[in-house]
């Protein structure tokens, strides 16, 4: 496994890409590299860790790589996102917005209230997405909504954050809002 890339500057970011691009990784490391003190907001099911063998072994690959330095706090439920980054009290990185967003298949985000504590989040923020946009047209409703919802959630944190990365092989691309748009 390729070593992960240092990124400078605090703030607010967004690494998207793709399953195994190396966005987890980057993120992890973007707080740790400057704080003591880091939590780790696990979105997944728990569910997932129990029925999946190889989806189990690999939150265990991201919690050796993280270490014992890391509070980890795992998502209860869908609605739980919003006063964990709103009451943030140390550096965070959530990952990932997926699988937040796949918690509860009757989960629709509030995008407004998601908008508001991202800006009031006094703290080092991170999150780790899946990109959308870069796969075949799902086959069933279900999962055009979720990639429809998916989508949506990420412009909407992209255009909350300082920065946005775009992630694929372990290598970082920063992404830009197109210059007719003008500065957030």
């Amino acid at each position: 496994m390729g070593r992960c890339v240092d990124i400078r500057n605090s703030g607010k970011y967004i690494f998207l890409g793709g399953t195994r691009s190396g966005k987890s990784c980057l993120a992890e490391q973007w707080i740790a590299t400057r704080h003591s003190e880091t939590r780790y907001v696990a979105t997944a099911p728990k569910a997932w860790i129990k029925t999946d063998p190889d989806f189990a072994r690999r939150v265990a690959d991201h919690q050796r790589r993280r270490g014992a330095n890391w509070q980890t706090v795992e998502l209860g439920s869908s609605e739980d996102i919003y006063g964990l980054i709103e009451n943030a009290e140390i550096p965070t990185v959530v990952d990932s917005v997926g699988g937040w967003l796949a918690h509860d298949i009757d989960f629709v985000p509030d995008l407004e209230r998601l908008k508001a504590v991202i800006l009031k989040c006094g703290v080092p923020l991170s999150f780790v997405a899946e990109e959308a946009g870069l796969s075949v047209h799902p086959e069933t409703q279900v999962a055009r909504r979720y990639v429809d919802l998916l989508g949506q959630t990420n412009q909407l944190i992209a255009d909350c954050v300082d920065r946005v990365f775009f992630v694929a092989a372990g290598r970082v691309t920063e992404l830009f809002s197109p210059a007719f748009l003008g500065d957030k």
